[in-house]
């Protein structure tokens, strides 16, 4: 069930219906099974799985409670299933490429929500370890956290720290309605209007990417860069919108992020609900134990790391490899807080350049193998044609141009702060008709959140 299409329309606001009428002592449980409703909606087999994982988690935490010697054991279990979906067809080929043996190929769709979902289990047995509370953990709260649709496809990957606290509140904030509303429409013009149609100029581009102009490349490199951040932090718009009408307070996870001017500064204003697990999870117990022989090494492991949790394949640990590799050159050489500390041209300069270089990178990201990025990356510009414009991009640069133009803007407590600042009688039905007939226009040729492959 996609934000942006009218079923999901439908299904929010019948859940708001039937939520303002029941007893709040079973909102959780009520809110768990419209969650897993939610979720089946995709593919309702592999509810089970999703539902394993509820009852997997809640048990693994009881004796991890009891007995934090159990953690090792408990975090083998949780990302058994990602491992089994999502690596396994990738291991065997790497496998096969290395020793020419044959080997199986299992060919699994890999389950919506499964690396999101185990992110946020895992980080809720460590810190249970760490610092387990005066009682055990609840299955109904774990329940809640652990599928609670706004965040369950594509994230922010949840804290339990800060997300059981808030349960008890869980309500229909009216207070808090119009600005989330705001915000939610937000998100809902950046998939709809930007990231859906530059998204189709860009896959037509990597389809053709043998026969790329020059300027089909440029565009198709920038457009991607356009494409995913308006893709993916709509869903996170929609998603902190939605949890924010029902009284709950998800973490920013987008801060502007292509106004950065470096790379280690993008990374922490670009998916920071991510950024932020893998620096506390794997970042710093990686740095413990190699810093007396090299802190950036640490940096490489986790940002490769980070691409591999993205995709099963080479080209997303390449990916990350390259990121961990410039970012700990950043470091080392103290780029990175002279990018900080720099003002005016200097800083713009910087910010033009970390651009570029993301932008170029994300040809990696895109692209299925590494032929295909040559292409686009390099063959378009040495072989292509430079003298004819190609008319179909005129439109992905003028949206481009727009969302870098209103970028420092896109900000999830300056949307809601704008929006207080509009009478609600005059906000609300133009928020309305923008959200209705940006889901008629997005249920003609529905298209995925570009994380829902993650």
């Amino acid at each position: 069930m996609l934000f942006q299409l009218p079923s999901f329309l439908i299904f929010f606001v019948a859940f708001c219906a039937f939520f303002a009428i029941c007893p709040k002592r079973l909102r959780l449980v009520y809110v768990t099974f419209a969650s897993l409703f939610f979720y089946a909606w995709w593919y309702p087999p592999y509810l089970i799985l999703l539902v394993g994982m509820v009852v997997g988690c809640w048990l693994l935490l009881q004796l991890i409670w009891r007995d934090k010697g159990w953690l090792t054991v408990a975090l083998i279990l949780a990302f058994m299933p990602l491992v089994f979906f999502k690596y396994t067809d990738f291991l065997l080929e790497s496998v096969a490429a290395l020793t020419g043996l044959e080997t199986p190929h299992f060919g699994w769709t890999v389950p919506l929500a499964v690396s999101f979902v185990t992110f946020s289990v895992v980080s809720y047995m460590v810190d249970t370890a760490r610092q387990p509370g005066k009682t055990p953990p609840r299955f109904w709260s774990t329940a809640v956290y652990v599928t609670f649709f706004p965040h369950l496809i594509a994230g922010p990957i949840l804290r339990a720290h800060h997300i059981l606290p808030q349960l008890p509140q869980l309500r229909l904030d009216r207070a808090a309605f119009v600005p989330n509303l705001a915000l939610f429409t937000t998100g809902m013009l950046k998939k709809v209007l930007v990231a859906d149609p530059v998204g189709v100029f860009v896959d037509q581009a990597y389809a053709g990417h043998a026969t790329l102009s020059g300027w089909e490349a440029l565009v198709a490199i920038f457009g991607f860069s356009i494409q995913i951040y308006c893709d993916f932090s709509a869903y996170s718009d929609m998603a902190i919108a939605l949890a924010g009408m029902l009284g709950i307070n998800f973490p920013e996870n987008f801060r502007s992020p292509y106004g950065s001017a470096s790379l280690s500064e993008i990374w922490r204003r670009w998916h920071m609900t991510l950024s932020f697990w893998l620096r506390d999870y794997v970042f710093r117990p990686l740095h413990h134990r190699l810093h007396k022989y090299a802190r950036q090494l640490s940096i490489i492991l986790t940002m490769t790391l980070s691409g591999l949790w993205h995709g099963a394949a080479w080209t997303f640990v390449l990916w990350g490899l390259i990121q961990g590799l410039i970012i700990s050159i950043e470091s080392a050489s103290g780029y990175s807080k002279y990018a900080n500390k720099v003002r005016g041209w200097q800083r713009a300069f910087c910010i033009g350049l970390t651009f570029l270089v993301w932008s170029f990178l994300t040809v990696i990201f895109r692209a299925p193998n590494l032929s295909v990025a040559y292409d686009v990356a390099i063959g378009g510009f040495v072989h292509g044609d430079w003298i004819t414009w190609p008319v179909a991009a005129t439109m992905p640069v003028i949206w481009g141009a727009i969302l870098l133009v209103l970028h420092p803007f896109d900000q999830i407590e300056k949307i809601r702060t704008a929006a207080t600042r509009i009478p609600a009688q005059l906000l609300v039905p133009v928020l309305f008709m923008l959200i209705v007939g940006s889901s008629i226009l997005a249920s003609q040729q529905p298209q995925n959140f570009y994380y829902f492959d993650f």
